[in-house]
């Protein structure tokens, strides 16, 4: 077909309008490049419809928000129609700007009514896509579906729009770019809608923005169809055919298009907005009208003023709280409604407001007072808020009334410290828990942190519940015994184990009942927990001690009559009764007849109710009448009121130790009898054999001074070897048996100890060169020269060592070293000698032993030499060991505890030492021994007791506890010892730690030290007392440092003062106390002189020593020592201590004048003064004013010492000084 054919060729594709066409008609896939016309777009009208396609649809989604706001109905489907008019005339508009955009230089125009139809699509198309963008969200069907349907009939739109044209050239389409318009159309459009929904839950843009986005990607969409359309269109010509260029003006068309569309877009937008606004107004009214009958009918008062503070409106609320009407109160200040100081500083917050804009209290609430209008104040919560209307700022006042919360707090509190002051002072853990296990808290005291280491706050979170903490072996009985008292309605008590934090287990006492509801059904428990441990670990432990008491003892109890009311099968086996045949029986059946019926008996059993312990050892009467002797305790059980309700007895069977004492003294006597028949025999022996050895020895001494032949010599030179040899095995023997017998005594006396030792070098050189051995002397020049000890002995033991050194050494030397080490001094004796066999040396000390059998044989000798070394060297305190290499050579050593005499350079016990506070128990017989250790130990802070014989010191042991006890040994009806031994079985009865006793005598006799050792002393110090030494041997029986006794005697000095004042005065401190004791003394020397022969002079003799030392009479004390180690029969020693007695007093007249000038400036105290004050401190009264008139009296530093003590509340230090004053000093004046 030609296109002179066709002037009016229409290519509508359906057939209603041209139904001579088919549908394969309009589209070409070949078309001839001669006949395809070429167009062009005009760029400004390609603009202005894109903008007209965003235009339209950002009024279209701005439609479809009202119609989403507008209720459901008439409204939104009208806002919903008007806007797919709106849209579809824009896309409609769009479309037809778009074509007008297009030139190919032929004449065109358009038929109306399809071009009027073709807007149809674009319409309904629009009214599907508001249709779904009025809702809040769509499914992926709906927004596919929906996509499918805005995309077709904008298709639609778009080729009936080309269809409506009318031109010269033919219009086909290009199948594939038909198609994919179609497809950009739809996914285009789902595009847009996906993008629009999608914005929504963006929290980031705006609305407008949103709108912006949506309605431009929409417009995009709608233009790209459009122009992707009008790609696949192709315009057909004749070849060679000449184009005509339009004439028309489409530019203008276009402007009248797009205005025609936006007034009628804008018609429906303001439509729409005619809609809202009435939409709105009525939303406005109603919401006012409900927020009137909230207000009014609002619990709290509601008040709102202006910027000025007056009061605009109130509510029905307020008018009731304040008491004022909105007519007397509007228009006036809002400050009226508050107390001071909030009345006056309100116009400030106002003017802060105003200055700054800050309005410090809005959005807040808080707690004040309002005032009423009858005057009272009301506490009230506030919170203020603003609202900003146009031209003017109000702020409303929300007032609550919390009087009635106010005091209920109040109540609260008052409530709740009465409850936690119960709790707090309630001695446990309170709680309330669940009803069953685990039993969770709903409270519980802070106490429980003590008993389970786990705060409260973790029972009542359920962190930790107290069934987790019961002990595995409690929980099932516990859970029965709450389960049947709750079934039961009763309190119940129980007693179990909880596991503590730290592991450990405590014993706990619960008390504890239901709380029920008024039906009767348990709603929780409420009850204490007490913390029983150590009452348990009490009551075990006591069960456990009367437990074991019963299973080692007999075991007895008895009413305050003596009727047995009680006793244990070991009592039964002790006695061989039955049990039926003893209870109720009196103690008396026990006891032998003569010994029920004395006053002895009596008194027993009357102190006894007194409640005073007895113990001793007794003898029962068994059931067949045969004596039982037992140690056995007594002891009142005290009841609450502190009165004796019964006795307990518990008694120890001593047959067999009865039989053993038997024994031992049986033994004991046959061993002194041997040991006296040993003593005659060696003796006798002695005697015997050095009678005819003295013959022997003298007779070879003459024959050898006579003319012997060569042969003669020999022979006689044997002899008198021989006999020398067996006169020194005498000796040793007989040194050996005094040593073993203790009857050896050592003769102390200062010495040169370093003579000592070159005299028996000198001595032994000459058997030390027949052998031709260097024998060498290392004297070291630290070591003292002038030593207090045994010279006699120490040489014994030095040449007996060094002796067996040159026997037994055959090449080398022998060396004697000899040097100081800790407190004494150590020799050593070594030699290059044949040496001591490794399992020889621990017998090397055992008489007659030897290095090997063969010694005897080789060298010599009897293996006496070493055994007497170290008796020797051990009776003297000292120590003696060997080291030795066989065939090198052995080295001996010897330590003595050597004192240095006056001058030398080694000290000791050259520092007291120092000890903390004791209590510490003095007996002593001898006045001046006790005051003397009171002053010394009382000065260094020790608390002193003292008593004057062995019977008083056993009854304040047992009514006092002490650290340590002094306890001289001869003292008046009980002795030390005697004393000493009853502490000791009382402190075993009792099973107390041993006190330990320190021996106090003036003797140096061994016999009196091993008295003590065997009597359960634990120390000894030797009179006169030394502080340093009596100090070190007190730390020693402490265990406060390390010590050993001290066995060595006391130094006696050669020239002795008559009164060694210096000494006297360290141990009394005060001159004026030590001369009255020491003329006190001697008065009572003077007047009970001793005689010789006496039958008491060794204890009176021992008594005056003690005595005579600790006052400084150092002459007088060295007299009386030696009468009391010698015992003389004549009277040479008493005519000496008379007439150093008689020198003692001249000394002390010499010195009272001197003492008496030089405290002629001392004070003069009235004795009334002191007695006053003294009464005062026996009554623990401070007499204030007789203290101001001692302190002008009396010199500063004395009076300080009586201030101190009396400013510590220590009356009894003060009244004791106060009574030293009174007693002893010289300037105390007697009243007239």
């Amino acid at each position: 077909m030609s296109i002179k054919d066709c002037k009016y060729h229409s290519l509508f594709p359906f057939p209603l309008i041209n139904p001579i066409y088919s549908m394969l008609d309009i589209f070409i896939t070949h078309p001839d490049p001669a006949m395809l016309l070429k167009g062009t777009y005009n760029p400004w009208l390609v603009c202005l419809s894109i903008l007209i396609a965003i235009g339209s649809s950002y009024i279209g989604l701005q439609i479809a928000a009202m119609a989403h706001r507008a209720p459901r109905g008439l409204h939104a489907q009208v806002a919903l129609l008007t806007g797919s008019l709106a849209m579809g005339g824009g896309i409609w508009s769009m479309h037809f700007i778009g074509m007008l955009a297009f030139r190919i230089g032929n004449h065109v125009h358009y038929d109306p009514l399809v071009t009027f139809l073709s807007m149809v699509p674009s319409v309904l198309a629009s009214w599907v896509a508001l249709q779904m963008l009025s809702h809040d969200q769509i499914s992926r069907r709906q927004l596919w579906v929906g996509g499918i349907l805005v995309g077709a009939g904008i298709g639609t739109m778009h080729y009936s729009g080309m269809a409506a044209m009318h031109m010269s050239a033919s219009l086909k389409y290009d199948p594939w770019w038909f198609a994919a318009s179609i497809l950009v159309a739809a996914l285009l459009a789902i595009l847009a809608l996906w993008i629009r929904f999608g914005l929504s839950g963006n929290n980031q843009l705006g609305p407008v923005q949103k709108s912006l986005l949506a309605s431009s990607v929409m417009g995009l969409a709608i233009a790209g169809m459009h122009y992707t359309g009008m790609g696949a269109a192709r315009f057909m010509g004749e070849p060679g055919g000449h184009l005509v260029e339009s004439s028309e003006n489409h530019g203008l068309l276009a402007i009248i298009i797009s205005a025609t569309t936006l007034a009628l877009s804008m018609l429906a937008l303001a439509g729409n907005l005619v809609l809202r606004y009435r939409q709105l107004y009525n939303q406005l009214l109603n919401s006012e009208s409900r927020l009137r009958a909230i207000v009014d009918t609002a619990v709290d008062g509601i008040i709102t003023i202006d910027s000025q503070g007056k009061i605009l409106a109130m509510n029905n609320a307020a008018e009731q709280l304040f008491g004022w009407t909105p007519a007397e109160i509007e228009q006036r200040n809002i400050k009226m409604l508050m107390p001071e100081p909030y009345h006056s500083e309100h116009d400030s917050y106002l003017h802060n407001y105003a200055k700054t804009g800050n309005a410090r209290i809005i959005g807040t609430g808080r707690e004040v007072v309002a005032l009423h209008k009858d005057g009272r104040q009301i506490p009230v919560r506030l919170a203020v808020g603003k609202a900003e209307l146009p031209g003017q700022t109000l702020f409303v006042g929300f007032v609550s009334d919390i009087s009635v919360r106010k005091s209920m707090e109040r109540e609260l509190r008052t409530r709740e410290q009465q409850y936690r002051t119960l709790i707090s002072n309630i001695p446990g853990i309170a709680f309330r828990s669940h009803l069953v296990a685990p039993w969770n808290m709903i409270f519980i005291s802070d106490a429980v942190q003590r008993v389970t280491g786990w705060p409260a706050s973790d029972f009542m979170s359920g962190h930790v519940t107290m069934g987790d903490l019961l002990h595995p072996d409690d929980v099932a009985r516990i859970n029965a015994q709450v389960t049947d008292a709750l079934s039961r309605k009763r309190s119940y008590t129980c007693e179990y184990r909880v596991i503590h934090r730290d592991g450990s287990e405590h014993w706990v006492s619960e008390t504890a009942s239901g709380v029920y509801d008024e039906t009767g059904t348990p709603i929780w428990i409420d009850g204490v927990i007490m913390d029983i441990t150590e009452s348990k670990r009490r009551a075990h432990e006591f069960e456990g001690v009367v437990e074991a008491i019963g299973r080692a003892s007999a075991v007895a109890e008895f009413d305050m009559d003596g009727t047995i009311i009680g006793v244990n099968e070991n009592f039964l086996k002790l006695t061989g009764y039955h049990k039926n045949e003893l209870l109720g029986r009196h103690h008396r059946i026990l006891c032998m007849p003569e010994e029920a019926a004395s006053e002895d008996y009596q008194q027993f059993w009357q102190d006894l109710n007194r409640g005073i312990f007895r113990s001793g050892e007794f003898c029962y009467i068994d059931c067949n009448e045969n004596p039982i002797w037992v140690q056995a305790i007594y002891t009142p059980i005290f009841d609450v009121d502190g009165k004796p309700w019964k006795i307990f007895t518990i008694a120890s069977d001593l047959s067999e130790r009865k039989a053993m004492e038997q024994d031992l003294v049986a033994a004991k006597e046959r061993a002194e009898q041997a040991s006296i028949a040993k003593g005659m025999f060696l003796a006798n022996m002695s005697h015997e054999i050095r009678t005819p050895m003295n013959a022997i020895i003298g007779f070879t001494e003459l024959l050898l001074d006579s003319a012997l032949d060569p042969v003669q010599l020999k022979h006689m030179q044997t002899v008198r070897q021989s006999a020398r040899s067996l006169l020194g095995l005498l000796n040793d023997i007989l040194d050996t048996a005094k040593l073993e017998r203790g009857a050896l005594e050592l003769d102390m006396h200062v010495f040169s100890l370093k003579q000592l030792c070159q005299q028996i070098m000198a001595e032994l050189q000459i058997q030390a060169d027949k052998k031709g051995l260097g024998l060498h002397l290392d004297y070291v020049h630290t070591t003292p020269d002038q030593v207090l000890g045994d010279e006699l002995r120490i040489r014994q033991v030095l040449v007996n060592l060094l002796g067996n050194a040159i026997k037994f050494t055959l090449t080398g030397e022998v060396r004697l070293s000899v040097d100081v080490l800790g407190e004494g001094v150590r020799m050593q004796v070594q030699d290059t000698g044949i040496g001591i066999a490794v399992e020889r040396i621990e017998h090397i000390f055992t008489p007659f032993t030897q290095a090997d059998a063969s010694m005897a044989r080789r060298f010599g000798g009897t293996g006496l030499g070493t055994t007497i070394a170290r008796q020797l060297t051990e009776l003297m305190g000292g120590k003696i060991s060997v080291t030795s290499v066989e065939g090198q050579g052995s080295c001996f050593v010897v330590w003595l505890p050597l004192e240095a005499a006056a001058g030398s350079s080694l000290k000791i016990h050259t520092r007291t030492t120092a000890l903390p506070p004791l209590k510490i128990l003095i007996a002593d017989d001898v006045p001046q021994n006790i005051e003397v250790l009171e002053l010394t130990l009382t000065r260094d802070g020790h608390q002193v007791k003292s008593v004057d014989n062995g019977l008083s010191a056993w009854a304040m042991f047992q009514a006092e506890v002490f650290d340590i006890i002094l306890m001289d040994i001869q003292m008046p009806e009980v002795d030390g010892l005697q004393a000493t031994k009853i502490i000791r079985e009382w402190e075993r009865l009792q099973q107390r730690q041993l006190t330990p006793i320190i021996a106090l005598t003036a003797s140096v006799l061994p016999k009196d030290r091993l008295e003590a050792d065997m009597a359960g002393m634990s120390g000894f110090a030797s009179k006169p007392i030394d502080k340093a030494e009596l100090y070190t041997e007190i730390a020693r029986c402490l265990g406060l440092q390390a010590g050993t006794r001290n066995n060595r005697p006391e130094q006696q000095p050669l020239n002795l003062p008559v009164i060694d004042l210096p000494a006297a005065l360290a141990r009394w401190g005060n001159s004026d106390k030590l001369y009255k004791a020491i003329d006190q003394f001697c008065r009572d020397v003077s007047s009970d002189p001793l005689q010789a022969g006496a039958d008491n002079l060794q204890q009176q003799v021992h008594r005056l020593r003690g005595a005579a030392a600790n006052l400084g009479l150092a002459q007088v004390a060295y007299i009386l020592q030696n009468i009391e180690q010698h015992q003389p029969s004549g009277n040479a020693q008493f005519s000496l201590l008379a007439h150093a007695i008689t020198q003692v007093i001249h000394q002390l007249d010499n010195l009272l004048p001197t003492e008496a000038a030089d405290t002629a400036g001392e004070p003069s105290i009235p004795l009334s003064l002191l007695l006053r004050l003294a009464y005062a401190c026996q009554h623990s009264s401070i007499d204030e004013e007789g203290l101001r008139q001692l302190q002008g009296l009396l010199p500063s530093q004395w009076f300080a010492q009586l201030e101190s003590a009396i400013d510590q509340f220590d009356f009894d230090s003060a009244a004791a000084l106060l009574a030293d004053w009174i007693n002893n000093a010289p300037w105390v004046t007697r009243d007239a």
